[in-house]
């Protein structure tokens, strides 16, 4: 049971010119990978979110599914989005309290003035970093679960695959091969990784 990552992502953006979301702060637990592929493990780590958010419309909460993994994303009107990115162990009751949690705790810190810098991890927030270590053990999060537990009920879920909110014909492994935001590094890691159907042990 592991929570892999949390992300507070900007959707909407002042700049027009953006047209992709930006992670105020994407912090990813590289904790039991070496040191050589932990950068790799981040920027993959990082594009998959900014694709899965992309995909997500505004008010909606959505469990999509990629590699043995769920990454729930939370789409709020403010502009901001939440995500965790966890194994399918990990339950999905706690994964939605605690990205509740982060952006209710970030919106209140920053009170509505968001960065609009189109750089990742413009708007460092310290709690999301803290969460990320605390509720790798869902038992730590039963107070926030039962505060949320009314609101989640009356939320519905949507539930589906990375592929399968893609364009149609897209693929993700085709985003990254794709993608400017990643090294080479990053895509023959991300390729070998996924030959060997470990995918970065995460994604």
């Amino acid at each position: 049971m592991k929570i892999h990552a949390l992300a507070l992502t900007r959707w909407k953006h002042e700049d027009e010119s953006i047209k992709d979301p930006v992670h105020l702060h994407c912090g990813v637990d590289v904790s039991q990978l070496s040191f050589f592929q932990r950068g790799t493990v981040k920027e993959i780590m990082a594009l998959v979110v900014r694709t899965c958010v992309a995909k997500t419309n505004p008010g909606d909460y959505q469990r999509l599914e990629h590699e043995g993994n769920y990454i729930y994303i939370i789409c709020r009107h403010t502009g901001i989005a939440g995500v965790c990115v966890a194994d399918t162990e990990y339950p999905q009751r706690v994964a939605f309290a605690v990205v509740t949690k982060v952006l209710d705790d970030f919106w209140e810190e920053c009170g509505g003035k968001v960065s609009q810098d189109k750089a990742d991890n413009c708007m460092l927030f310290p709690p999301l970093e803290k969460a990320l270590q605390e509720y790798q053990d869902p038992a730590q999060a039963d107070k926030i679960t039962k505060i949320q537990k009314d609101l989640e009920e009356t939320k519905q879920v949507l539930y589906n695959t990375i592929d399968a909110v893609l364009a149609r014909g897209e693929k993700l492994d085709d985003l990254i091969d794709k993608s400017d935001s990643l090294s080479m590094q990053s895509k023959r890691f991300y390729k070998t990784a996924k030959k060997h159907n470990q995918c970065c042990t995460m994604m």
